[in-house]
């Protein structure tokens, strides 16, 4: 009833007499356990906008300069420097008869869904931080807590990737596929494309939550709480 008081695209309400305070929100989100797409290319990176800000890291890197890379280069959805053979999928799909589809790694580019030479550029920790340089695709294979401690001096990626981290889910890696996560990941991770994008918004929103606690153990209950 809320959503189609503000004009959103919902379903009839059940009957009601009025709803009052309305006037005190912008508008109602509903986050449920549903499937975010089922699109593999979509990923948490992607979803909270980090995955933007760090290929404009990835193309301001000095490799990627001298060979006028840009931040589309490092797409693994357009451009030419993703991998050919499996089109930026780092996967081959085999549509099974009779059994369940079967994805194999990509030969060409064994995972990383890049060209070779891509991967040759390399971003270093920020500084203070020891450890190897990483191309895109090792960041893709990092995990919320990892990308955080590894891009801490990069404001844009540091606040993309934070609400990922508030709603707990800083145990998942960049970039996995969004449809291979659980409903009850699904869920938080809508709330944190939600907090991302209040970051730079000054909307009030009612988020109504379905089972949000659902298979949570009680330290994941009161981050999310919080």
């Amino acid at each position: 009833a809320l959503q189609k008081a503000k004009g959103q695209p919902t379903e009839t309400p059940g009957k009601h007499r009025a709803i009052r305070g309305h006037d005190r929100i912008e508008h109602a989100a509903m986050v449920d356990q549903s499937r975010i797409g089922r699109t593999t290319r979509s990923n948490p990176a992607s979803y909270v906008g980090a995955f933007d800000a760090i290929r404009q890291l990835f193309a301001a890197a000095p490799v990627a300069l001298e060979r006028r890379y840009t931040a589309g280069t490092f797409s693994f959805n357009s451009g030419n420097g993703r991998c050919p053979a499996c089109s930026g999928n780092g996967f081959e799909h085999i549509e099974m008869q009779f059994l369940s589809d079967v994805y194999l790694r990509c030969p060409d580019c064994n995972g990383t869904r890049y060209r070779p030479e891509v991967l040759e550029v390399k971003l270093e920790p920020a500084r203070g931080r020891s450890g190897p340089m990483k191309s895109i695709a090792d960041v893709l294979d990092m995990t919320v807590t990892e990308a955080l401690v590894f891009f801490s001096a990069s404001r844009e990626v540091h606040a993309a990737l934070r609400p990922l981290s508030e709603v707990g889910l800083d145990y998942l890696r960049l970039g996995q596929p969004v449809p291979t996560l659980s409903g009850g990941e699904a869920q938080r991770l809508k709330l944190a494309g939600h907090l991302a994008d209040s970051d730079s918004s000054s909307e009030s929103i009612l988020f109504l939550f379905d089972e949000p606690t659902t298979g949570l153990h009680f330290d994941d209950v009161a981050k999310l709480l919080g």
